[in-house]
């Protein structure tokens, strides 16, 4: 197992100076939810961004740079982003049969108001200033998207990129150190009907709200259980299974053409096989025949894919395995610590209690998460074949 060691706190603390060193290049993003009864949930992410290279997140781009251009604060047609912003939502929603959202004036000046105090308050607040009362009357199932993201980050002045930079960040989160997916989920919830749209330059930083609820009467149009049953999934791991082209476009490994009954959704970890050889199947949800994977093997995933409404986890050029077979996992939390706030008992793959514990106030690196097949709770990995459920520890 993954030793318990002092150096967590050390590697906590580079992080936090790295993160408060680097000024301006820090790109964030946030989202919050609320329900009419005032539930509100909230995510803070904050990573950092090379200022004038930007080296490729995915792996077959792993040795690629593209080198960015820092556009003039003074080129940026503020009024045209927030068109486009408005725009490509919609083409978003499109793309996964939702309806398009109603773009209102009083969530309009909300979120131009949002935006526009970033600018004294150093950066978006962590939603510390987000009032659905505001929005009234589309203060129903509120939700609210911002971020910040350096002009160098930007690259250019023409507003339908940017806006395309923006959705895209909100969608992928490819600069979030936790990714939960709660912007896609904001962004693809088929139960909201409006939106307001607000977009601010300064400091070097274009800062951008997507605020978004309904009014009482399309509020009361759907089920509360169903609103509420959506929002209790945005803290997967893995994001809902959906399809943006600009994001899928940087998928290389495998033919992505879309057909009839397929979509895909990122991942941002991998699979473990169970306790028995894994059959691979092709993208069109065939065995592929002689072709296995062995028992408790760990394969990284890019993507998830839906065939013929069967799930799927992609894990080679032509190859997926059925999402029965397999306990998905994410990467996102490597190098953090938990510590046991019990003498916690340790699981294995399979969500099994292997019979062994973890010493009570003991710290441990993870290096994974995943959700538990059989009790359904969080997992933390310390080491092989070897999770802590989370109703058992802490987050350091």
């Amino acid at each position: 197992m993954f030793a318990k060691t002092k150096k967590v706190t050390i590697l906590l603390a580079a992080s936090l100076f790295l993160a408060t060193s680097l000024g301006e290049n820090i790109a964030l993003a946030d989202t919050v939810v609320t329900d009419n009864n005032n539930l509100t949930t909230a995510t803070t992410v904050k990573t950092d961004s090379n200022t004038a290279v930007t080296t490729a997140a995915n792996n077959n781009d792993a040795n690629k740079t593209t080198v960015t251009t820092t556009p003039n604060n003074n080129n940026i047609d503020t009024a045209a982003v927030k068109t486009a912003m408005f725009s490509e939502l919609n083409r978003l929603r499109g793309q996964n049969n939702l309806q398009p959202l109603t773009s209102v004036a009083v969530l309009n000046t909300y979120a131009q108001t949002r935006t526009d105090s970033f600018i004294d308050s150093g950066g978006v607040d962590n939603h510390a200033g987000w009032k659905s009362d505001n929005m009234y009357p589309y203060n129903h199932t509120a939700e609210e998207n911002i971020s910040q993201m350096p002009f160098s980050m930007l690259g250019t002045t023409d507003s339908s990129i940017i806006a395309q930079k923006i959705t895209h960040e909100f969608y992928s989160e490819l600069y979030d150190p936790e990714p939960n997916y709660g912007h896609r989920k904001n962004m693809l919830n088929p139960y909201i009907n409006y939106v307001g749209i607000g977009v601010t330059l300064g400091n070097g930083i274009l800062y951008a709200s997507q605020e978004m609820g309904n009014d009482q009467t399309a509020y009361d149009k759907y089920n509360p259980n169903d609103i509420y049953a959506y929002y209790l999934t945005k803290y997967n791991d893995y994001s809902n299974p959906s399809q943006y082209d600009i994001a899928d476009n940087s998928h290389k490994n495998a033919d992505y053409t879309r057909r009839d009954k397929y979509s895909t959704a990122d991942v941002r970890g991998g699979v473990t096989t169970k306790n028995h050889v894994t059959q691979l199947y092709d993208r069109y949800g065939k065995q592929q025949s002689g072709l296995t994977l062995s028992p408790n093997s760990d394969w990284l995933s890019d993507l998830i894919g839906i065939i013929d409404g069967n799930y799927y986890y992609h894990v080679s050029d032509n190859g997926f395995v059925s999402a029965n077979d397999v306990l998905p996992w994410a990467s996102f939390l490597s190098g953090s610590s938990i510590t046991t706030t019990t003498i916690a008992k340790i699981y294995d793959n399979n969500g099994i209690y292997t019979g062994k514990t973890a010493a009570a106030n003991s710290k441990w690196i993870v290096d994974r998460r995943a959700e538990n097949p059989l009790t359904f709770s969080k997992m933390y990995r310390i080491g092989t074949n070897a999770w802590l459920q989370d109703n058992q520890i802490t987050r350091n």
